[in-house]
Formats: structure tokens, sequence, C-alpha cells
């Protein structure tokens, strides 16, 4: 982790492939929110261990899908919704030292994931205590990607 923002901002970067093990998530944007909250269940066992306030550029729909911009900065909410902490500060001050976020851009996102976060432990909360109940169909399957998907 410590060395992804320095690739970013080298420009070399490369996709890579890997499977997501040990937590299962549920992800929700609304549109035009510069952040998703995601719901956090350990695996394999789907024990609750609270949310996480990503943020990011709000979704734009692809010819697959979504794609959206990691911004750095999370905030981690507790199981019970009572408090909330910011995760990754030192990453989004090297992001900024880096070029890849400007100073007056790290403010807002800073802002905005203090706003998002105070939401979650108040006008959010019955929402999230919702997600945090559900859990997948039996039946469900892994979706597979179409061919070619990385050059749509």
């Amino acid at each position: 982790r410590d060395e992804h923002l320095h690739v970013a901002a080298s420009g070399s970067w490369q996709r890579k492939f890997y499977d997501w093990t040990g937590q299962h998530h549920l992800w929700s944007s609304r549109p035009g929110e510069a952040a998703s909250i995601w719901t956090i269940w350990s695996a394999p066992d789907w024990t609750h261990v609270g949310w996480k306030v990503n943020t990011e550029l709000p979704l734009e729909r692809t010819a697959i899908g979504f794609a959206t911009t990691d911004l750095v900065l999370d905030a981690a909410i507790t199981p019970d919704l009572n408090t909330w902490r910011l995760k990754d500060e030192d990453e989004l001050a090297d992001a900024i030292a880096l070029g890849l976020i400007s100073a007056t851009e790290g403010e807002r996102i800073r802002r905005a994931t203090h706003r998002i976060a105070s939401e979650c432990l108040s006008s959010r909360r019955r929402q999230l205590q919702t997600w945090a109940a559900w859990r997948p169909p039996p039946n469900w399957k892994l979706p597979a990607l179409p061919q070619n998907w990385e050059t749509t």
C-alpha cells in the first residue's frame, strides 16, 4: 500500500488481478456523490464488522458497468454506529505531496468524508442497519466479466 501512490504518480502502473478474500462487502453509492459506503462482514462467516466511507469520484456508467477513482481518505464506522474515525490520512498527505491531489481538493475530500460519516451515524443510520442484516440469496453466482472487458 505504501507504494501505490508513488506508482500512480509515476504513470507507470499496470493492472493487477487478484481474488478479494477475507471480507464480504456491499457497496452503495448515491448518484453524484463523491463516496460510496461499504457494509463489511468477515468471511466466510458473515459477522458484521462495520462500515467504511470510501471517498471516490462519483460513479460514471460505462458499457460494462461503472468506473470511479479512489480519493484515498476513508472513514471507518463501528458496528454499533456510535463512532467513526478517519483512515489513511497519511496517504492523503502523500497524494497531495506527489501532486495527485491538490491541497484544496484534499480539504474538500476531508470535509466530504466528515459530512458523510456523520450522516451515517444520524440520518443514514436506519438504512445502514438494514444493510448489515442483508445477505445474498443462496443461489447467487459470481458474475463473469465479458471477453475483452478491459478494452471496452
